[in-house]
């Protein structure tokens, strides 16, 4: 009997050494074993997570208890749970009605017959709503605005160049941690001074039964060119992917895609100031406005704002509806705009939230998004940030999307107690699934943080054991 008791302690003990590496003190291995929620053991004992690492964090925001805590304190891949650290950090620094203006200019002599000797500037200010289908304000609505100033001006002709002016974040474009499969996708589009149709293009594809070719792009790019590799799949699949790297248009394409067909997908814009500075160019062609210069943006032209004349400013969403777009649909586009706004601003996230009494040591941020691979996080530190919002800046809660109801955990939750009862940001990626909000029924309001890296079965499986762990800890 002694023997079989000191090798359960080598074995607790050796369990809880690992547990140590891995950020967890053995007090918290102790608080697993004995003090966890039934729904919480019952959730790490499940065969889905057998060889996963997970971690889960709640607090009762009535009481400030500490409800449930298991690895909470451990780093893991957030994905876009990720997001609520950027959001809540710019709606608690810049306001819900901090907003970004991105200005129309002409520099030189304007004739009186309406001769403009000079260029035309457009100033960026890192605004992703530009042209965005997010907002309410239609796309191309700017584009007329911007062609009515330049008429009201009096210039009916333009003898120079129109000037981007993008390079407030500079021109890396993306995070040096984002994965060379994430280039050129819907979901990562670089990050620029100016943004334009959430820089994304459409892209259409036409099939017979032996090849594919590129019919056309929406909006047209000039100088985009595609190295397509799409061939015909025997068995009618369609997996087309295009790569590519910021400010270069020279684009891979790859895939299949059943013959005789159509196809039509959705890329990022490899450099949206020229994209911007071509559709303001042919914009003023069809008002019959002539212009005889080319479209240069600050990468290409050393002109600057020196006397310019203002001619329209154009203000971006207020921050409360960008985050709100940012949190419901999960736009990673919007996320990394704000997170380079921040820094222009001089905030140190990491930093910021250490100044709030929150331990930022396992917070770990390459992206505002989560789309890094590299990123890190602990369930307590996004629970404590949680439920520091709820109690000093209750409207940033309204943003979250309604689970059950709305953009990417529209189904998650649903036909449970508490569909249309919790208030959650997902995250997903290969190999992570995650969650964090906030949960609110039958009197209980609960504060969140849920994230798996790694497990087995499907993902439909993963979260529908998620589920039933949420209703059990609110129960």
């Amino acid at each position: 009997m002694t023997k079989r008791l000191n090798l359960k302690r080598v074995i607790i003990s050796t369990i809880a050494a690992a547990f140590i590496l891995n950020g967890c003190s053995s007090t918290q291995i102790l608080d697993v074993e004995k003090k966890q929620p039934k729904v919480v053991r019952e959730f790490v004992e499940t065969d889905i997570l057998k060889y996963g690492n997970f971690s889960f964090y709640a607090v009762d925001l009535k009481t400030g208890e500490n409800v449930a805590n298991y690895r909470g304190r451990v780093p893991l891949i957030p994905a876009s749970v990720m997001k609520i650290v950027t959001s809540a950090t710019a709606y608690e620094v810049l306001g819900e009605d901090f907003t970004l203006k991105t200005e129309l200019f002409y520099q030189g002599k304007l004739s009186n017959n309406g001769v403009l000797n000079g260029d035309i500037f457009i100033q960026g200010a890192g605004d992703p709503t530009l042209g965005s289908d997010g907002v309410e304000k239609k796309q191309d609505e700017f584009l007329n605005e911007w062609s009515l100033a330049i008429k009201k001006a009096g210039i009916k002709e333009i003898k120079g160049d129109i000037i981007v002016l993008d390079n407030i974040f500079g021109y890396d474009g993306i995070s040096g941690k984002w994965l060379w499969e994430d280039m050129g996708t819907d979901y990562a589009p670089l990050t620029n001074g100016i943004s334009v149709f959430d820089n994304i293009y459409k892209l259409y594809l036409k099939s017979d039964d032996k090849k594919v070719v590129v019919t056309k792009t929406v909006p047209k790019i000039k100088g985009l060119s595609f190295d397509n590799g799409v061939t015909i799949s025997e068995t009618g699949e369609e997996n087309i992917y295009v790569r590519g790297v910021p400010f270069d248009n020279n684009r891979i394409l790859r895939g299949v895609m059943p013959k005789n067909s159509t196809a039509e997908i959705s890329t990022d814009i490899p450099d949206p100031a020229m994209v911007l500075g071509e559709c303001l160019k042919d914009s003023l062609k069809q008002d019959g406005i002539k212009i005889s210069g080319k479209v240069e943006t600050s990468r290409t032209s050393n002109k600057k704002i020196k006397d310019g004349t203002l001619l329209a400013t154009t203000e971006s969403a207020p921050l409360k509806e960008m985050l709100k777009v940012l949190l419901t649909r999960s736009d990673n586009h919007y996320a990394e705009h704000i997170f380079e706004i921040l820094k222009l601003q001089g905030v140190d996230i990491v930093e910021y939230w250490k100044s709030k009494g929150i331990n930022t040591n396992p917070l770990v941020m390459y992206d505002g998004s989560g789309l890094s691979c590299a990123d890190r996080l602990s369930t307590e530190f996004l629970t404590q940030v949680l439920s520091y919002m709820e109690k000093e800046n209750k409207g940033f809660v309204e943003l979250l999307p309604v689970a059950g109801k709305e953009g990417t955990v529209a189904k998650f939750l649903l036909n449970t107690p508490l569909s249309e009862n919790a208030r959650i940001k997902s995250g997903s990626m290969s190999g992570v699934q995650s969650y964090a909000g906030y949960l609110d029924k039958g009197g209980k309001k609960i504060a969140f943080a849920i994230v798996v890296n790694h497990w087995n079965g499907t993902r439909q499986e993963l979260r529908a054991e998620m589920e039933k762990l949420l209703n059990g800890i609110i129960e």
